[in-house]
């Protein structure tokens, strides 16, 4: 199933948000692999407004110490 341009834009403004919050933390994409994320080149993909699960959510929330709410 094609993704639609409603959901493409939710995707890219998510990507958005988790990319200011890691920036607003001072961590570059390889400083939230130190921090516990399973991978850097993962998050890239997600912050470039590729498909995500909502289980790596709920990961970066417990990560960035955010509620799953704020992150979407």
């Amino acid at each position: 199933m094609a993704i639609s341009r409603d959901e493409q834009k939710f995707l890219k403004d998510l990507g958005h948000r988790l990319r200011k919050i890691r920036e607003e933390k001072g961590w570059t994409l390889e400083e939230t692999e130190e921090h516990g994320f399973t991978s850097w080149r993962h998050l890239q993909r997600i912050e470039s407004g590729k498909n995500v699960n909502l289980v790596t959510i709920y990961r970066l929330s417990k990560l960035y110490g955010k509620s799953i709410e704020s992150l979407l």
